[in-house]
């Protein structure tokens, strides 16, 4: 299938859909992806479904409801866990459902190349905080220690962030071995200790498995915080049988705080230690919480809230800035976390580390949930959080 280029970033094929009736589906919108996606009820409030869609060479920017979005003057764009509102009605007669489109964004080159990501962050406009979403605030970068691509976006701060959920784990799509480096990672403190009780050591991340009592460490001690822990079952685990329960792939990888810092955050550091290198790629970082200057806190503060929190009664309302969080192209996702045996509250909560520490056994993080944003959580550094990265 040939494609015409419509927008210096996206592109799109002219091939409607027509959903169920009663239901939300969603659609690839080209040939070249991987993945599937259930479909969702319709309701009269609706919490979107995250992309299992992938594209290589794409980043996933959110989803669309005109399949031409990119030249469509009246198309809408969503994020993937954005909430929408619908009349029930309006869905229940003959090929009366939603049909959803993925909205791909081309790579323009390496997330690792600082010219490349001033030049394309630079020709951005920043997102719009009134509701209203286009193209031009987006584009895609790929990460050079894996090939993967990340749609990016310029936030109500003014400042470049990845929109989706960081997918590096120990190995590539080739099973080969991902080795971090000063030239690809931003500033890691290597070797990494893989396994702190036999004093393993190695220059990439431990290798990945479901967590199990053994394979999550739970201890309040060194040895649990001190040594890399990553969890992949969302990006490797895309069966489609059921596929309700394969819906998992935007939600990327867990890791715990030490592997989100790249084996700079350790134990010993306490409130008021700032990582100075994490995961995130060469030119990138995470970002900063624990104070109102926090870049965790740029769309409350946007809101005209303190950066915070969202739990007093005065606008804006921890409901309001949910929906902020959680819009295109802000795309904040509901991951949940590992703690333990299991991934928790995947779908209805979200947990993102920064490098800020909050004391020896703590790290701040973005916390949400429908109602509630706290920039400015404080978790155990042995959980499994998500991360996302902004331009240094």
């Amino acid at each position: 299938m040939k494609y015409t280029l419509v927008h210096p970033h996206t592109e799109a094929p002219a091939a409607p859909q027509t959903a169920t009736t009663g239901k939300i589906q969603y659609f690839a919108n080209v040939s070249d992806y991987e993945g599937t996606m259930a479909d969702q009820d319709i309701a009269a409030s609706v919490i979107l479904l995250p992309s299992n869609f992938s594209r290589t060479g794409y980043g996933f920017a959110g989803w669309s409801d005109k399949f031409d979005y990119a030249t469509n003057p009246e198309a809408k764009f969503y994020g993937p866990n954005e909430t929408i509102s619908l009349n029930t009605a309006d869905y229940t007669g003959t090929n009366q459902g939603l049909s959803l489109y993925a909205v791909w964004v081309k790579s323009q080159g390496n997330l690792q190349d600082s010219a490349k990501v001033t030049n394309v962050c630079s020709s951005l406009d920043p997102a719009p905080i009134d509701g209203t979403a286009n193209l031009a605030s987006v584009s895609a970068l790929t990460d050079q220690r894996d090939n993967n691509t990340y749609a990016i976006a310029k936030l109500a701060d003014g400042k470049c962030w990845m929109i989706e959920n960081l997918r590096l784990a120990d190995k590539d799509s080739s099973n080969n071995d991902i080795e971090l480096s000063s030239t690809n990672t931003n500033s890691p403190s290597l070797p990494l200790t893989n396994n702190y009780a036999s004093s393993t050591t190695s220059n990439h991340l431990s290798a990945s498995t479901n967590p199990t009592s053994t394979a999550w460490c739970m201890n309040f001690d060194a040895a649990c915080f001190d040594q890399s822990m990553l969890y992949t079952g969302n990006t490797t685990e895309r069966g489609t049988s059921p596929v309700t329960d394969a819906n998992t792939y935007s939600y990327g990888n867990y890791y715990n705080w030490y592997s989100a810092t790249a084996g700079n955050g350790k134990y010993a550091n306490g409130s008021g230690y700032t990582a100075p290198g994490d995961i995130c790629p060469a030119g990138w970082t995470l970002p900063t919480s624990g104070s109102a200057s926090m870049n965790f806190g740029l769309l409350d503060v946007a809101l005209g809230g303190t950066g915070l929190s969202s739990t007093s009664s005065t606008t804006p309302t921890g409901a309001v800035m949910s929906a902020a969080y959680r819009s295109y192209p802000n795309n904040f996702l509901y991951s949940g976390n590992v703690n333990g045996t299991s991934v928790n509250n995947r779908g209805g909560y979200g947990f993102y580390w920064s490098k800020s520490a909050s004391s020896s056994y703590g790290a701040y993080s973005l916390f949400f949930y429908s109602s509630n944003v706290t920039p400015s959580d404080d978790y155990s550094k042995y959980y499994g959080l998500s991360v996302r990265c902004l331009a240094q």
